[in-house]
Formats: structure tokens, sequence, C-alpha cells
């Protein structure tokens, strides 16, 4: 049965305009071969736990109408899984060479708008995948997507069967799979888990819409009368094209500044971009520029629950002086950012929809289209802790991509923590950043840099 797109669904669609590509994706790492057979059979086995994934959109009343879902009769998930190979010796330039590639291509709207692409010849013998999924996919518990779907948190896979009951337990039955693949994948308390999936599943469309009309008026004032940021090479118009880079980093690393200075890891890691920029833009870098980046706006109500309740603010960056007293700014600027405006309207929005913060972003950006409010998007999202798994090959790196939103915007950093490791990806427009491998070369130096002046080096 064809299904409405909801006004997240919507507002995801409406943005994907001439260059601008509304997919998020990430790039795996496996330990080891993973054959491409193997990943379609698991996703054959588990699609059920994401039905929106087997939908494509069709077009109503001639295209009068807004879109609906509706699953084709022919579907099958191992079409969406594609093989690639890069040349040797299987680097990282040769596999981000790729994943532009793969970026720079929008999805197809007549078929379910996902694909994963299986990369072999990578050196040392692992293999690659490289997850892409239209933003109107992204589930309200933003790590439920295509890849997620397909891991298992220990070698063995977990059990994971089809719902057998009457249609009218249908829902039932998803609830407590997505539940129990939440609680697994994330580690949240299976009440947490229970009531976000419910609340993605039971959004209220007119509600929401509301909601995300009322956020996106607040923003648009925001904008109006905030500053408009520095012009810098990382604002032109942009094209169809991408470039990704790769930068790592250790997340005790990361905690050991944190712990010396009293900072977020957060603001650790943002200052850690503040340290790149200076050096990747040289002598035109202004003394500030301006990152828009996700931020916690957890309830009082909500101290001591997992998981991600997340609005999005601008965070300024300065990029002259010290690297210590350019962390204790940007932690003042954060901690009195988290009771702007910006921020109560981001919260909004996350609560009408559950939306993940990479879409949050792209609200805000679309209502803030007109003005140059800031250069670049970094958003950071926590990951797990401990080693996951498909068919038996560990997990071994995740590098998120994070999408280009406005017209003016060609450099996009996204950030994952997973397994010890700190996981940089950088989007960019291939015209305008051709030398974004710089750019994440700097993000290394920079972490050391800032461990250095913290005394954790260690």
């Amino acid at each position: 049965m064809a299904e409405p797109l909801s006004p997240s669904d919507l507002s995801a669609i409406q943005a994907e305009r001439g260059p601008v590509h509304m997919h998020v994706g990430g790039v795996l790492v496996f330990d080891g071969q993973i054959d491409r057979d193997a990943v379609a059979e698991r996703l054959r086995e588990r699609l059920h736990l994401i039905p929106r994934y087997g939908m494509r959109l069709e077009e109503v009343l001639g295209g009068a109408g807004y879109p609906v879902w509706e699953r084709p009769p022919d579907f099958d998930p191992g079409r969406h899984v594609r093989r690639a190979a890069v040349p040797a010796p299987g680097g990282d330039a040769e596999l981000c060479e790729l994943v532009g590639q793969l970026m720079s291509e929008p999805l197809d709207r007549s078929r379910p708008l996902w694909q994963l692409t299986v990369v072999e010849g990578l050196a040392s013998g692992r293999t690659g995948l490289v997850a892409k999924m239209h933003h109107a996919l992204v589930d309200g518990i933003a790590a439920i997507d295509v890849s997620t779907v397909i891991l298992d948190p220990g070698p063995e896979p977990l059990e994971l069967p089809p719902p057998d009951g009457e249609p009218e337990g249908r829902r039932a039955d998803r609830v407590e799979q997505l539940t129990s693949l939440a609680a697994s994948q994330l580690h949240l308390p299976r009440r947490l888990a229970r009531g976000a999936v419910s609340r993605a599943l039971g959004l209220d469309p007119l509600a929401a819409r509301s909601q995300i009309r009322g956020a996106a008026g607040v923003l648009s004032e925001l904008a109006r009368i905030r500053p408009q940021a520095p012009r810098t090479r990382l604002n032109v118009e942009i094209g169809r094209d991408r470039l990704f880079a790769v930068a790592r980093g250790r997340l005790d690393v990361v905690k050991a500044i944190r712990g010396a200075t009293g900072a977020t890891v957060n603001d650790v890691l943002l200052t850690t971009v503040a340290l790149m920029l200076s050096d990747y833009l040289g002598e035109d870098a202004p003394d500030t520029a301006v990152a828009l980046v996700p931020v916690s706006v957890r309830r009082e109500d909500e101290r001591g629950d997992l998981g991600n309740r997340i609005s999005t603010v601008f965070a300024d960056l300065p990029l002259r002086g010290d690297p210590l007293d350019r962390l204790r700014a940007i932690s003042r600027a954060m901690d009195e950012a988290k009771g702007s405006s910006q921020v109560r309207a981001g919260a909004l929005i996350v609560g009408a929809t559950g939306l993940a913060p990479p879409l949050v972003s792209s609200v805000a950006v679309r209502a803030m289209s007109g003005p140059r409010v800031f250069n670049l998007v970094v958003s950071n999202v926590p990951g797990p802790q401990q080693t996951f798994y498909l068919a038996g090959v560990p997990l071994h790196e995740v590098f998120p991509a994070v999408p280009l939103n406005p017209r003016n915007q060609a450099l996009s950093i996204g950030i994952l923590s997973y397994d010890g490791g700190v996981y940089f990806g950088l989007v960019a427009d291939r015209d305008a950043l051709p030398d974004v491998p710089d750019a994440a070369a700097g993000l290394e130096r920079a972490l050391g840099q800032l461990a250095d002046a913290a005394g954790a080096s260690a």
C-alpha cells in the first residue's frame, strides 16, 4: 500500500535541486574479505526491519500532488548492492577517489533511494562498504539505516526473523524488532529504545509540519540579525562533483585533552577543526570562521538516559592565537549557545520529527539560505565503543559523509567515534577544493598539536 510522505520526507526531497544531493553516507572498512553476495543475502534477511527502504517514490495526479512511498512489485534489495574495485596499492587515496565519484551521483528516483557498494582491492586484505541513502529515508533513530541493519555486535549474527502475525500486529512486531536492534547496536536501555521507535513510527504529520514551520521561522529571524560569516574559499557556488578525504585520531587522546582542560569532547574536536583551518586557509584565513554544529538539547528530566537529543547551533571558531586559548574560547561560546533561540528552534524540529542530526542541519540551512551565516558544517556523532561485525568479519573503521547543503558551502566535516578511534570524513566540492586531502592531513596534525599544548600526548 502507498504511504504519504511525512513533512521531514518531503522537506528532504524538495531540497534536492541542481548540484545539491540530499544523500548522506558512510564508508565502512572491514578487517578481512566480504563477498557482495553475502551482503545482499543479509539485506534480504533483515530489510523487513526498515520497510521504507523497499519503497520508491510514486507521483500522484500527474505530479500535481505530493508523491507517496510505494513498494514496487519486483523489488530485490540485492539489486542495490554493487561491486567496485580500487587500483593498487588500495590505500586511502584510491578509496577516497571512488567514494567521491559515488557521492557525486544522485540516487535514481525511480528506485528505492539507497545504494551499497562493496569495494574490493583495499590494502591488507580489507574490504570497503560505501553506504549512500537519501535523507528522506533516515529513520527516527539516526543509526537505524541500511548499513547498520546488516551489522552485528558480535561475530555471530543476531536472530531477527520477519514478523509472521496478523496484519494488525505488524506495527507492534516492527516496534519490537527495531527496539531490539537499537538496544543492541546503540547500547540503549530497552525503555528508551522502545519510546524512540514508537515516536518515530507514530509521527503526526500535521503536528510535525506546524512545528517545523515554527522552528524555521525562528531560524530565519536569527539569520537576519546575525552578522554574515567571513567570505573564504570554502564559500563559493558548488557544482555536482565531490571529493572525499579521511583522517583518523584516537579517542583516548581526545579524552585526555578533555581531562586536562575541562572542555568537552565536542569542544576539543571543534578546536581541532579550527587549528586545521588556520593552516588550510593560510594567509587568507579570517580571524574567525563559523561552523554549523550539532549540540545536545537533553532536558533535565532526560538526564541519565542514553541516545541523542540533538539540535544545531553556530560555533565561532577562532583561527588566530594559542591552541589552548582557542579551546577555552570555543568551550565558553558553546556553553552560552546551548541556551540560544536557535537551539530551541532545532529542539522543536527534533521533538516533532525525531530527525537525525544532518537533516536538522538541512532544515536550518534551508531556513537561512539567504545570507551567508556560516562557512562549513561540522557534525560530530558519538558511536559505539565496541567492535561490530558483518558475516563474522570485524568492522575496522567508519568514516561519515555529510552532504553539502547550501549553494555556497564547499566543505562538510563529519566526525564519528567508534571502537576507540575518531574518524573524520570530509566531503568537498571537487572544483572549489581540489586540495581537500591537505585539510584531512591537517586535522591529524592539529589534534597532535592540541594534545601537545594540553600535555596530553601520552
